[in-house]
């Protein structure tokens, strides 16, 4: 069975959002649902990449 990659990771532009919500002290469900995510996914791209978003 094939799986698609298409929602397995997030765009540069997606990162850019993450990026600035966490500049206006947005909360991880707030970012989450202005990308239509879930609030862990933007939690584990905080925690793994805190250097490029932070």
């Amino acid at each position: 069975m094939a799986t698609s990659n298409k929602n397995l990771h997030l765009t540069d532009d997606e990162r850019k959002i993450i990026q600035r919500g966490i500049e206006n002290n947005s909360s991880k469900k707030s970012i989450a649902d202005t990308l239509g995510k879930d609030k862990s996914t933007i939690g584990k791209e905080i925690k793994n990449h805190p250097m490029s978003l932070s």
